[in-house]
């Protein structure tokens, strides 16, 4: 993680998993300050995150996934509080790693809200969280950080980029081809 921020959690079978706490820096994490949810329920004597509740609803809905993150990167952060579309087809690992990141309204992530388990997909690991976070999904932790990384370093590009001119995405027919040859 790159604050003390955010949360991660990993299947680890069926839709039990374990997930980050609480009021615990990132970076002074051990062991044992990792929550486990089985059937459900958490570890005896431990808080699990506040967001266990979407983590756990995202892993029973998507078994393709194995590993979520939700934090706030600074770039990332950019569009979420402005609640501006990330354009991805700025290079071809963007679109193949991401292919859309919508934003979702404050709050989409609290219990008993649906809008972002309707939206999760294959074709949609990513989302931003208006005024809130990002929130990255993947099939193995190390991917789904890569996915993290890809999309923040794409955000900082179109940040950074925006003094320079507008962005020329990669257009629908290099699209169709990039989807052909890596997502087919």
């Amino acid at each position: 993680m790159i604050s003390s921020y955010g949360t991660v959690s990993v299947r680890w079978r069926n839709n039990d998993f374990l997930i980050t706490p609480p009021n615990v820096a990132r970076w002074d994490m051990q062991n044992d300050d990792i929550v486990q949810i089985k059937d459900g329920k958490r570890e005896k004597g431990k808080v699990p995150s506040r967001s266990t509740w979407l983590h756990q609803e995202i892993y029973k809905r998507n078994p393709h996934v194995n590993s979520i993150i939700l934090t706030q990167t600074p770039y990332l952060m950019a569009y979420s509080v402005t609640a501006q579309k990330m354009d991805v087809r700025t290079i071809p690992e963007s679109w193949i790693f991401l292919q859309d990141v919508p934003n979702v309204p404050f709050g989409s992530h609290f219990a008993g809200k649906e809008t972002i388990l309707n939206m999760l997909s294959k074709n949609t690991p990513a989302i931003i969280i208006n005024n809130d976070s990002i929130l990255v999904t993947g099939d193995k932790l190390l991917g789904t950080f890569d996915r993290l990384e890809v999309a923040e370093f794409s955000a900082k590009s179109l940040t950074m980029g925006a003094s320079l001119g507008k962005l020329i995405p990669i257009n629908a027919g290099q699209i169709e081809a990039l989807r052909k040859r890596f997502l087919e």
